[in-house]
């Protein structure tokens, strides 16, 4: 597993990491097929396997 985190290198977030982006600026790369589009599906997928683990577990309690 690689634990480096992807980097902005462009625009107004530039140097901040996909992990601290706006959905709405991760929504935008993928709708518009950006070049990094990529590494903003997979931060807005971990972001919503967070947020399902996060519900199941509550579920569970």
């Amino acid at each position: 597993m690689n634990n480096e985190m992807p980097i902005c290198d462009f625009g107004l977030h530039i140097g901040e990491p996909y992990t601290r982006l706006p959905a709405s600026f991760l929504n935008w790369m993928v709708e518009i097929n950006h070049d990094k589009s990529q590494l903003a599906r997979q931060e807005l997928l971990r972001r919503e396997d967070a947020v399902l683990a996060t519900f199941k577990n509550t579920k569970n309690s």
